[in-house]
């Protein structure tokens, strides 16, 4: 479960503060209702995110902790972990308004039983609003993607390669901070899944939360609500040709 970039969207309910931290656990309902899924996919996943502003920028970092599905209780555990580590430095605001371009740089890995990810460098220009209660954001992002060499994959070697990212981050809090809406988009060129050739990969993870305690605050909230992963050419499948799929969450998150 990829997250993230996600997070830009703090922005939205982190900016009255200088730093952030959430705990989000979701269970997916993916494997469910995808037969043709990953036929070990996991049920359950946890993401830790942090956000921190500054008179430079911001740094945003979070990792994903993906946990075997399995009966057999000394056969459970971690089976996966997924990170990344963004920074963006504000070069320019625009007077008078909200907008203001920085400098994005990121790192993205992680591993799982099978090995690592393919490990990938981004760099490039970011583009963000919000509005003056900071109950509306979004952030655009146009990166230079470097993918460095990876583990083999079933289809072959995952070579070092150039590519490119698009990315929408987004966040709406309405309902006098009742229900929150955010997400992320991201578009890049890379390694398809399962045939290891290369070409466009879309994903993209929109939340909705239900603020059930302190909601007017922007610490110490407690939300429910669901993740809906939808995404084409990203998961690998273990029959036919599917390469779309859209897997929802069912989730809890605690806001520090």
């Amino acid at each position: 479960m990829k997250k993230i970039l996600l997070s830009l969207f703090a922005l939205a309910t982190f900016a009255t503060a200088s730093a952030q931290f959430n705990l989000q656990v979701h269970y997916d309902l993916g494997s469910n209702i995808n037969s043709d899924s990953e036929a070990d996919r996991q049920a359950v996943t946890t993401t830790a995110e942090f956000f921190n502003a500054d008179n430079l920028g911001s740094t945003f970092l979070f990792i994903d902790l993906d946990y075997r599905k399995s009966t057999d209780t000394w056969n459970r555990g971690v089976i996966g972990a997924y990170w990344e580590i963004g920074r963006d430095f504000t070069f320019a605001k625009v007077k008078d308004s909200n907008h203001s371009f920085t400098a994005h740089m990121e790192y993205d890995g992680g591993l799982n039983q099978s090995g690592p990810f393919q490990q990938a460098l981004l760099v490039g220009p970011a583009w963000q609003w919000h509005s003056n209660d900071f109950s509306k954001t979004w952030t655009l992002q146009a990166l230079y993607k470097q993918f460095l060499k990876g583990a083999d994959s079933p289809f072959g070697a995952l070579d070092a390669m150039p590519g490119f990212q698009l990315t929408g981050v987004w966040g709406l809090t309405f309902a006098q901070g009742w229900c929150t809406f955010s997400g992320f988009a991201d578009l890049w060129y890379g390694h398809k899944a399962n045939d290891n050739q290369k070409g466009l990969v879309f994903l993209t993870e929109p939340q909705f939360w239900v603020n059930v305690a302190n909601r007017n605050s922007a610490n110490q909230k407690l939300s429910i609500g669901t993740e809906m992963e939808l995404s084409n050419n990203f998961i690998w499948r273990t029959k036919g040709t599917k390469t779309f799929f859209f897997n929802p969450t069912l989730a809890v998150k605690y806001t520090f």
